[in-house]
């Protein structure tokens, strides 16, 4: 779950309570995130830093100390010291939040969600929107495989009023929503901008070639030469556009977001202009969500702007009309959505025996809209459309648990006991980690998920089909299953080269594969591996090891000479069981596959299928 940092100073002013109760302290707060599924990690003091070239905000602790770069335009602190800004002191509260809740990821979506559930604005909250001034025109090719990233929401907010503070709340909700609905940009992105400095009221998203135009990105001097780059010339030289490049890299034609006189806003989903940069003086916004999931793109935009009318009340949040290749329509769509909840199901799902107008009132306390719905178990859920997790009447049940309080549930005895007992696999594996230890090998445990260029580029090998990938990845460094337990061992040893030799570790641990078979089209298989680095390790000393581990085990194996080309030629064996089933490897890694790793000393390694083994 993401670790959030609230500014105290940000939320507890919006927590308004009644005349005569005294006003939250701290600690009140502290004690009542815990009820609402918000687990306060500390109270954190920071300091508050700024990038004086692209305006990100930090928030760092003493132990951390300034930052040495910026992470959003790439500026050097300690090349040039005047780019980086002094903020002061800020107290935060250091929050563990559900990925699921981005709402609540920002000072105004947190104090709506405890107002609501405080009593003191219950219900379903009215956001009113002004007509549309501003069009936005969508180039149909956006929707073409060479250039896919057909749907855009767009929103303008008038009189904006800024500080540090709120520019810094603008910036960080933008990251943590490309994080928890965007996949990393993938799905969805965000771009804001100073309507001030755009023209016209007919926008246009197009498809460009990457070479068709120049424009300044974001942190780079708008009065350089060398500032004015191509689309595909950011892709390349530009900081944000090497971290995203993937993202656009197969298209033949980049997505480009222009206002009425062509002046470019951004390029999505990887940098925004540098002339519609927000700053202190920007009283009006212009905002975007762009991406592939047009669900996402909606409720990423509705949370932008419902946000920023709880952070500042006397904006004016404006329609814009998007015209699209499969019609028109106004964004935002702040109608809730409607859902049908049997009271009858919630009460049992709970556990305790709730009436009609009891879930009725649980529901508002948690900022939902509730009417009958012409049964006296039935009741009609408005559901705001700034929630993205409620999609089934379960998520409106859970609501009610939480509204309920889990703390006032009462612990039952399930009705019917049953014994369990470890699975054969998870005993033999305990045996082979106490075996391995005896052996004096470290265990270490390593990432499942890997990617191609990590688990076989580096091993000088073709990529496994059997190989599970990740449909949606979070990152381009965890795109597959692991398939072998060894590129994860020799990622340790290279983390750990700078500690005496020689080094032993092992894992026992599963692999992946797809299997047609199966009933979810994929398997897992437990594998044990060992690898040794020293100045004098060589094959000998790997054989003697698995000599001795499967001895231990009590299974027979055959050791073969064999050819792989991740070992050095003659110093590699297969082990097979004696019913002729190949079931390991073991022998010196190859140097170019060490180069790969840093390694500068000889690495002798085994890996064994347990599983394959306690069948023979």
């Amino acid at each position: 779950m993401p670790i959030i940092d609230m500014p105290v100073d940000m939320l507890l002013p919006r927590i308004a309570r009644d005349d005569d109760a005294p006003p939250m302290s701290l600690d009140d707060l502290a004690k009542l995130l815990p009820k609402l599924g918000c687990a306060v990690e500390e109270v954190a003091e920071m300091q508050q830093y700024t990038c004086n070239v692209c305006g990100k905000i930090y928030d760092r602790t003493e132990a951390q100390g300034p930052p040495l770069s910026c992470s959003n335009c790439g500026a050097d602190f300690r090349a040039s010291p005047s780019d980086l800004g002094d903020l002061g002191p800020n107290t935060v509260l250091r929050l563990d939040l559900l990925p699921v809740r981005p709402d609540i990821f920002d000072p105004g979506g947190m104090s709506r969600y405890i107002r609501s559930y405080l009593g003191i604005a219950a219900g379903l909250p009215e956001y009113v929107l002004s007509a549309a001034r501003i069009k936005v025109k969508v180039d149909p090719n956006l929707s073409n495989e060479d250039s896919l990233r057909p749907h855009i929401a767009c929103a303008v907010v008038r009189n904006v009023q800024l500080d540090s503070n709120t520019i810094k709340m603008v910036m960080n909700l933008q990251e943590d929503l490309h994080w928890a609905l965007g996949r990393d940009r993938k799905l969805a992105s965000i771009g804001v901008y100073d309507l001030d400095t755009l023209a016209g009221e007919t926008f246009r998203y197009d498809a460009v070639d990457p070479d068709d135009l120049k424009f300044v990105p974001l942190g780079l001097p708008p009065n350089d030469p060398d500032s004015l780059l191509t689309p595909r010339g950011i892709l390349e030289k530009h900081k944000t556009g090497q971290a995203y490049a993937h993202l656009l890299r197969p298209f033949s034609k980049y997505p480009l977001l222009r206002d009425g006189e062509g002046n470019v806003l951004s390029m999505p989903p990887i940098i925004n202009s540098e002339a519609t940069r927000v700053t202190m003086q920007t009283r009006q916004f212009f905002i975007d969500v762009t991406g592939l999931a047009r669900r996402t793109v909606h409720r990423a935009l509705n949370i932008v702007v419902t946000s920023l009318k709880e952070m500042m009340p006397r904006i004016d949040v404006e329609s814009v009309m998007i015209e699209a290749p499969d019609g028109a329509r106004i964004t935002p769509d702040l109608a809730p959505t409607q859902m049908t909840l049997d009271v009858r199901q919630a009460a049992e799902t709970i556990g305790v025996a709730l009436k009609a107008g009891q879930v009725a009132e649980l529901l508002e306390s948690m900022g939902h809209g509730v009417e009958e719905a012409g049964h006296a178990d039935k009741l009609r859920v408005f559901v705001p459309a700034y929630r993205n997790d409620v999609m089934h009447p379960i998520d409106l049940i859970e609501d009610v648990a939480i509204a309920y309080g889990y703390e006032n549930l009462t612990p039952e005895l399930v009705p019917t006991f049953t014994v369990g007992a470890p699975r054969p696999i998870e005993e033999h594996a305990a045996t082979a980690r106490r075996i391995m230890t005896g052996l004096g090998f470290h265990q270490v445990m390593t990432l499942v998920l890997t990617s191609e260029p990590a688990a076989f580029g580096k091993w000088r090998i073709e990529p496994d089909p059997r190989a599970v990938r990740i449909e949606n990845p979070i990152s381009t460094e965890q795109t597959i299953c692991r398939v072998s337990l060894l590129p994860g061992l020799l990622e340790t040893l290279a983390i750990n080269k700078q500690y005496d030799l020689p080094q032993h570790l092992f894992e026992v641990g599963d692999c992946c594969f797809v299997d047609p078979e199966t009933e979810t089209g994929a398997r897992e298989e437990r594998f044990v591996a060992a690898a040794m680095i020293g100045t004098h390790v060589g094959y000998a000393d790997i054989r003697a090891v698995a000599d001795a581990f499967v001895h231990e085990m009590d299974v027979r194996v055959e050791v073969k000479p064999a050819e792989h080309p991740s070992y050095i030629p003659s110093r590699v064996a297969a082990i097979f069981s004696p019913d002729g089933r190949r079931v390991g490897t073991m022998g010196e890694v190859y140097p170019e596959v060490l180069e790969d790793y840093g390694l500068k000393h000889p690495v002798s390694v085994m890996e064994l299928s347990l599983e394959g083994l306690l069948q023979t």
